[in-house]
């Protein structure tokens, strides 16, 4: 009996959301192993820091927009929502895909490849915590403060929480790889002058 409710637990109503929330972490991730999280060099560009930052951000956040509709097509394809259930979740699909490359820029360009690793750990916690229903309260509690669960939470019923922590984790993100960036210049001049 208990192996029967595991079954029912990991193809339950949250089994779909949960898998898009968990690939489209993924293609994020996967969208900053291809490209660069700050392109150009921070020390020579003549962008703002905020700017460098966006210059890298666009063409991540195109990508997950799109994969965010993919995956809302191919749900659609399983799972036959009905129009307005599948305009919502398409919607989220689509916000969590940006919203993700956003944190997912943020990880490399704060941390390098370090981010990337703690990137992939984001995305298996992610899969632990929405499928295993007896894990410890600690691992439980960190995967509720993780960038995945409004994500995963907007894709089973959209709602302004959900909404608003994407925007949260987004604006964080940015602001954390701008800072990033910004030392890196201050630093970089520093040691310059220190040279001179």
């Amino acid at each position: 009996m208990k192996a029967a409710a595991e079954s029912d637990a990991m193809f339950g109503p949250t089994a779909i959301p949960l898998l898009s929330a968990v690939v489209l972490w993924f293609g994020a991730l996967a969208s900053f192993i291809a490209l660069r999280a700050v392109p150009g060099n921070p020390l020579t560009s003549r962008r703002s820091s905020f700017g460098m930052v966006l210059r890298g951000f666009w063409p991540a956040a195109a990508l997950g927009a799109g994969q965010g509709v993919l995956v809302a097509l191919i749900v659609q394809i399983i799972a036959a929502y009905d129009a307005a259930t599948w305009w919502g979740f398409a919607g989220f699909a689509v916000l969590a895909g940006v919203a993700f490359a956003a944190v997912n820029q943020a990880l490399v360009a704060v941390l390098g490849g370090i981010g990337r690793w703690i990137s992939a750990l984001v995305g298996v916690v992610a899969v632990a915590t929405g499928l295993i229903s007896t894990i410890p309260g600690w691992l439980a509690g960190l995967g509720a403060a993780m960038p995945t669960a409004p994500a995963l939470g907007g894709l089973i019923v959209p709602n302004g929480a959900a909404l608003a922590g994407l925007f949260v984790w987004a604006v964080l993100s940015l602001g954390a790889a701008t800072l990033a960036v910004a030392t890196r210049r201050t630093a970089s001049t520093k040691s310059v002058l220190a040279t001179a």
